[in-house]
């Protein structure tokens, strides 16, 4: 676990406390607790905006030595140095930024000494490429243009040289090189008396010297004197930048040491996260409640997560089952859970999970035999017991697995028993794997003992890894070894020399786990039966909760209708009136006003029988669709009684008359009523036939009304107008031109003088007069 900590770090000083062996337990409570905050904080910035920008900071200890001596830092040395210090400002800006949610680690970040100047000082000395600006230094900056003019010319003066037709055949090449920082021509041997000047250097095979011509030599002196300036130079400002690097030591050691918390702190949490781990609650009282506890080295998705328990009277948890069954495993997942919380890890179990604080983690797991130290299996495992009974104290955990094996099962089983009872006395926790009986009997007869046992396959002869808490577990040798390929007849002999004891209690114990598990299974299916049926009762009732707030609206909304029909006619009505006071026939304005009233007490009525029939509780006589005719008294299931307009068309909705509104009603909402009082006639008891059309209204006479091309709302409203004239004025007839079409306009207007109190009767004209482009109108006297 410590590798992937350390893997999950970013800085060098914390991948290298991680390999200190003990770098991350933490020996006092208090700091134990803070590092498992700290891990949380960390975690929650993980899966928010991220870990802090620790990245980028450079192994400084060979540095931070030198700079303890005063020594001179290369240019590389103090751009780490640099780096190191952006590094704090990143990392303190990023938690004045982030610290509302980890408010631990802002405030250690907040101890970060800012070292800004330093590191912009570094900065603007230095190039890309790690070499010192000319602007460091007005001497630096003088001396390298004295250089590079010094150099420029010396190149000249070597070129024109090369080309000198008195020195060129003395030449073995012609190009320019170097030797000893100073430019020489290669000059052939035999020709060495030709050229007066310096040898430098001389080829391998001797035919070739390097010769400094006598007329370089002063010019070449003085550029190496201005390169050896710009290198004092260049030394000066190296030394001054180490000097204050220095003087900052204390707090880039600081700096570093709070990076290092910082750094461990998220890696802490990246690991949290990897294995899905949770803070657990910390105590005193050597207690562990580890709920879907998991081993922290198998993966999430794989694991068979189990519920663990040791606490209260509980001392000693004695683990059974079959070999390979995950008993080792549970018990070093439970120790790995004491380290962790002592480390500042999470535990990999799910929330709700206490693991309190213990002194020592006492564990005898494998084999320690030693032929240096005349070990043997069982004597190594006798000693390291030895030591666990010296060590153990009641803040102890202990783990021992299988106690007691590698001798006598007899003497092994009593040794084993009288060990794990010892321990108990002490008060310390413990966890112990066997296969003895006599240890799964210990449960019965001391409270401190609780049984625990892994499950396994009667089927498959397989083990499901599932941990049973208060339940004896069987080894299962017999079904393990067919498993592994032991013959039948080697499996009937040891079953034949089976001790008869043993194997009715095995027998009683395999019983027992298949029963538990039967009932585990059908209790399982029982509460998935339940769920899903309190699911099913719950959309249901949500769905009939919503259909009676539908059918409330709708009721709400039909009796609004109906009042604003009401009010409407009313209005007209009165309008009528006044315009006939206006006209001055008193008479006719008084009996206009009786039929206000009139209008007015029928809506009453049809208001009261509407509120009456949405109480009915008595079952409505069904309407029969074959036998309906339009004009029929119908009546709106839980709502008011109309008069049927129009049969149901494709959809099943049937129109109609509701008082003066007419409503689209599903079929199945109506219901005959040979109470209700009837409605306006519809368009087919209204029109008369052709046999007994009245004179009056077979001719186009009246006023003629033309609404070819206008749509049905603009018609109708045209004949609305024209009735509402006709009437206060006592004209009889009317003639409607709206031709013939599609039919949708005639249909239309003939459906509203069905429904109009004006109208007496209407009837298409004749043949020669338009025939169904033109309707007829006879209004009442």
């Amino acid at each position: 676990m410590v590798e992937r900590v350390r893997a999950h770090a970013r800085t060098p000083r914390g991948r290298a406390r991680c390999a200190d062996e003990g770098g991350l337990f933490e020996t006092e409570s208090g700091e134990a607790r803070a590092r498992l905050a700290e891990t949380s904080e960390a975690r929650r910035l993980v899966e928010g905006p991220g870990p802090a920008p620790l990245g980028g900071v450079p192994e400084l200890a060979s540095v931070l030595r030198r700079l303890g001596k005063s020594g001179l830092l290369s240019a590389q040395e103090l751009g780490d140095v640099a780096s190191a210090l952006s590094a704090f400002r990143a990392v303190r800006d990023f938690f004045a930024r982030q610290g509302a949610g980890a408010p631990r680690l802002a405030a250690i970040a907040e101890t970060l000494t800012p070292l800004d100047e330093l590191a912009r000082e570094i900065r603007s000395t230095f190039d890309a490429e790690g070499e010192v600006r000319d602007a460091a230094s007005p001497t630096l900056a003088q001396a390298r243009a004295s250089a590079h003019q010094l150099a420029a010319e010396a190149q000249r003066r070597v070129e024109a040289l090369l080309r000198d037709p008195a020195v060129a055949p003395s030449l073995s090449d012609d190009y320019v090189t170097v030797r000893a920082a100073r430019r020489v021509l290669p000059v052939r041997a035999d020709a060495r008396g030709r050229i007066r000047g310096i040898v430098h250097d001389a080829s391998a095979s001797g035919g070739t010297l390097f010769i400094e011509p006598e007329t370089l030599v002063d010019l070449n002196n003085r550029l190496k004197s201005a390169e050896l300036e710009v290198q004092r130079e260049t030394l000066r400002i190296l030394r001054e930048l180490s000097g204050r690097a220095a003087a900052a030591l204390p707090a880039i050691e600081a700096n570093l040491a709070t990076l290092e918390h910082i750094d461990l702190a998220f890696a802490r949490g990246l690991l949290s996260r990897e294995m899905r781990a949770t803070e657990p609650e910390v105590g005193e009282e050597n207690s562990f409640r580890l709920p879907q506890l998991r081993h922290p080295l198998l993966s999430p998705e794989c694991a068979v997560a189990n519920d663990v328990r040791l606490d209260g009277s509980t001392h000693v948890l004695v683990l059974s089952g079959p070999n390979a069954g995950g008993k080792t495993v549970l018990m070093k997942a439970v120790a790995l859970a004491a380290l962790f919380v002592r480390s500042g890890l999470h535990v990999a179990a799910a929330p709700g999970a206490r693991v309190d604080l213990v002194d020592a983690v006492l564990a005898d797991i494998g084999d320690e035999q030693s032929l240096h130290e005349s070990l043997s299996t069982f004597s190594a495992h006798v000693a390291n017991l030895a030591s666990v009974l010296a060590t153990a104290s009641p803040r102890s955990l202990v783990v021992l697995d299988e106690i007691g094996a590698g001798t006598d099962p007899s003497e092994g089983a009593a040794l084993a028993q009288a060990i794990l009872e010892c321990l108990a006395d002490t008060g310390a926790r413990v966890l112990a794997t066997t296969h003895f009986n006599l240890l799964k009997e210990m449960a019965g007869v001391d409270e401190r003992f609780l049984n625990a046992s892994f499950e396994f396959d009667p089927q498959t002869l397989a083990p499901t890894y599932r941990l049973r808490i208060g339940i004896a577990g069987v080894s299962s040798a017999m079904a393990v070894a067919a498993r592994m390929g032991i013959g039948p007849d080697v499996l009937d002999r040891a079953n034949g020399l089976l001790d008869r004891e043993d194997r009715r209690l095995d027998r009683l114990l395999s019983e027992l786990a298949a029963s538990r598990t039967s009932l585990e299974t059908e209790l399982r299916e029982a509460r998935r039966l339940r769920t899903e049926s309190e699911a099913t009762r719950a959309e249901y009732g949500a769905k009939l909760a919503q259909l009676q707030a539908r059918r409330d609206t709708l009721y709400r909304d039909m009796r609004q209708d109906l009042d604003r029909a009401f009010r409407d006619a009313h209005a007209q009505v009165a309008a009528v009136i006044r315009d006939l006071q206006r006209g001055g026939g008193a008479r006719e304005a008084a009996r206009a006003r009786e039929r206000l009233h009139a209008v007015a007490h029928e809506a009453q009525q049809t208001a009261a029988a509407s509120g009456a029939t949405s109480n009915e509780t008595e079952p409505l006589d069904p309407i029969d669709w074959r036998r309906a005719r339009t004009g029929d008294a119908v009546r709106v299931r839980g709502g008011a009684c109309g008069v049927l307009v129009a049969l149901p068309d494709r959809r099943g909705r049937a129109l109609v008359q509701v008082g003066s509104a007419r409503l689209l009603v599903p079929a199945t909402q109506l219901a005959a009523t040979a109470n209700a009082a009837p409605g306006p006639r519809s368009a087919d008891s209204l029109a008369p036939l052709a046999e007994d059309r009245d004179e009056a209204v077979l001719h186009p006479v009246g006023t003629r009304l033309d609404l070819r091309g206008l749509r049905v709302g603009e018609a109708v409203d045209r004949v609305n107008e024209a009735l509402d004239h006709a009437a206060v004025r006592g004209q009889s007839a009317l003639v409607l031109i709206h031709g013939l079409g599609t039919g949708v306009l005639r249909d239309a207007i003939r459906r509203h003088l069905a429904s109009s109190p004006y109208v007496r009767r209407y009837a298409a004209a004749a043949q020669e007069d338009g025939g169904e482009g033109v309707t007829l109108v006879r209004l009442d006297a």
